[in-house]
C-alpha cells in the first residue's frame, strides 16, 4: 500500500511518461523542432523533480520486505530519465537513428515503470485478478496527464506560429478525448467489477470508500472526469472556427481539472487502495 506521498510523486512521473505517448501521436515532420525541445524539456524537468522526491522514500523502504520491489520501480524510473535526457539531446543533434532509438527506450522504459508502480500499489491478495486493474490504471491516468500537458504546450506553439496547419493540434486533441473516454469507462467498470466479483476485502473497502467519503469520490468524478469532458466538446468548437487562442485556455482549465481529479485519485488510493 502506497502513502499519499508516495503516489504523489508518481503523480510526476506518469506526466512525463504520458506526455511522450502524447508526441508520438504528433507529426514529427509537421512541427518545428523546437516544439519538441521544448516540450520535451518540460517532461524532463518534470520526471527529474519526480525522481528526487523518489528517492527519499526508496531509501526509507530499502531495508522493508518491500525493498526489493521498491528499488526495481525506482531504477526502471531512473532508466526513464536517462533516456529521456539522451531524448532531449539528441534534439540538438542531427542523428535521427540515436533520436529515435532513444525515445523508443525511453517509451518502453516509462511504460515498464508504470507497471511496476501500478504492481507495487496492489493490496489485495497476490493471485487475484483485481492486480490488473493497477498498471491499467495507472497506464490510463498517465495518457490523461500526459496528452492534456502537450495539449495546452501545443496550443502555446501556435500563439507562436500561427501559420501552422491545425492537423498536430486536433491530432493531440483526439489522443485527450480518447484518454479521457478510456480512463472514465475504465473507473466505472472497475468499480462495478470490484463490487459484483471483488474480493472480500476490496469489496468492504469500496462499501467503506462511499460510506464515509462520498464527497471526495463525487469531486474526483465531477472535477478529473465530467468537467474536462464537458471543457473537451468546447474545445472542439474552438478548433473548428478556428480560435487556437481560445482552445489553448480550455485547454489550461481541462489540465487543472484534470490535474486536481488525479490528485484526488491518490488520496483514494491511499485510503482504500483501490485504483480510482
Amino acid at each position: 500500500m502506497r502513502s499519499f506521498s508516495s503516489s504523489f510523486l508518481v503523480f510526476f512521473y506518469q506526466v512525463a511518461v504520458g506526455g511522450l505517448f502524447a508526441l508520438a501521436a504528433t507529426p514529427f515532420h509537421e512541427l518545428d523542432r523546437a516544439f519538441y525541445k521544448s516540450t520535451a524539456g518540460v517532461l524532463f524537468a518534470v520526471a527529474v523533480l519526480g525522481l528526487w522526491g523518489e528517492s527519499q522514500f526508496y531509501w526509507q523502504t530499502a531495508t522493508t520486505e518491500s525493498g526489493i520491489w521498491s528499488a526495481a520501480e525506482f531504477f526502471l524510473h531512473a532508466a526513464f530519465v536517462v533516456c529521456l535526457a539522451a531524448y532531449l539531446g539528441s534534439l540538438w543533434t542531427e542523428k535521427q537513428y540515436f533520436r529515435a532509438r532513444s525515445f523508443s527506450w525511453a517509451i518502453l522504459t516509462g511504460l515498464a515503470g508504470l507497471v511496476l508502480s501500478g504492481l507495487n500499489a496492489f493490496a489485495t491478495p497476490v493471485f487475484s485478478w483485481e492486480i490488473l486493474l493497477y498498471p491499467i490504471s495507472f497506464l490510463l491516468s498517465a495518457l490523461l496527464l500526459g496528452s492534456v500537458t502537450v495539449g495546452m504546450l501545443i496550443g502555446h506553439w501556435y500563439l507562436i506560429d500561427t501559420g501552422q496547419s491545425l492537423d498536430p493540434f486536433v491530432r493531440i486533441y483526439k489522443f485527450f478525448v480518447a484518454a479521457l473516454v478510456l480512463q472514465t469507462g475504465f473507473l466505472l467498470l472497475s468499480a462495478i467489477l470490484i463490487y459484483v466479483v471483488g474480493a472480500p476485502s476490496s469489496v468492504a473497502s469500496l462499501k467503506t470508500l462511499w460510506a464515509k467519503h462520498t464527497s471526495l469520490v463525487m469531486t474526483r468524478v465531477l472535477v478529473g472526469q465530467a468537467g474536462p469532458l464537458v471543457l473537451s466538446w468546447m474545445i472542439w468548437r474552438t478548433l473548428q472556427i478556428p480560435h487556437t487562442m481560445a482552445a489553448t485556455g480550455l485547454f489550461y482549465i481541462a489540465l487543472l481539472g484534470v490535474f486536481v481529479g488525479e490528485i484526488l485519485g491518490r488520496q483514494i488510493l491511499t485510503l482504500a487502495s483501490l485504483p480510482f
